[in-house]
């Protein structure tokens, strides 16, 4: 009897299976798109921080008001050349506050002066107010001017009221504050300097400068 020869199936061969991770090309390409994702990343914020800078020069940084006389017109008026040279007289003024920023500027109270000379004749005080957002406030302003507040001597009254013309300047300061976007607040202050003749045969403001 002979023996059957017996036979042992092999065992299966392992295949190995490289991963794409394990594959150079992949790593280049993986390599190459993380490289183009930070550039995009980093011109963003690049971008954005250009966006907010231009914010913060044009928006963000308070300006002071415009502040101008607008017209002047005389209500009544009363001189005399002699014995003693005299004058007084009534102005109406409007001034105009404008806010050139991108918040409201609200103003505290203030005055109005007249001046002759460099001295002072005449002076208004008004209330403060609020300013819109690159907007306009007009103030009224009733004045009276009397030559008798002058320094005795010092001046050529008599003289301009002869020539029929009396130079006379006006002059405002106001100060107050800017908000902006509701957390950012800074005072500001403008100044106002206005002269003018005063022409005593019609009655009239001419020659209105600022």
């Amino acid at each position: 009897m002979t023996e059957e020869s017996q036979s042992w199936p092999l065992a299966p061969n392992r295949i190995h299976h490289r991963s794409d991770e394990e594959n150079p090309a992949f790593k280049a390409i993986r390599k190459e798109r993380s490289n183009k994702c930070f550039i995009y990343v980093f011109a963003t914020i690049v971008f954005l921080g250009l966006i907010l800078l231009i914010f913060s020069l044009i928006v963000l940084r308070p300006k002071s008001p415009d502040v101008k006389i607008r017209s002047v017109t005389v209500k009544t008026l009363h001189y005399i050349t002699s014995p003693f040279p005299s004058v007084n007289a009534t102005l109406v003024a409007e001034i105009s506050i404008e806010n050139p920023n991108f918040g409201p500027y609200s103003f505290d109270g203030s005055s109005a002066r007249i001046l002759y000379g460099g001295q002072k004749i005449g002076e208004r005080r008004f209330g403060k107010g609020r300013t819109e957002t690159r907007g306009r406030t007009r103030v009224r302003l009733t004045m009276d001017i009397r030559s008798s507040r002058l320094p005795e001597g010092a001046n050529n009254l008599n003289s301009d009221l002869n020539n029929g013309v009396l130079k006379i300047s006006s002059y405002a300061k106001i100060t107050g504050k800017v908000e902006l976007i509701k957390i950012i607040n800074n005072r500001k202050t403008s100044e106002m300097k206005c002269d003018m003749n005063l022409v005593l045969k019609t009655k009239r403001i001419k020659d209105l400068r600022s």
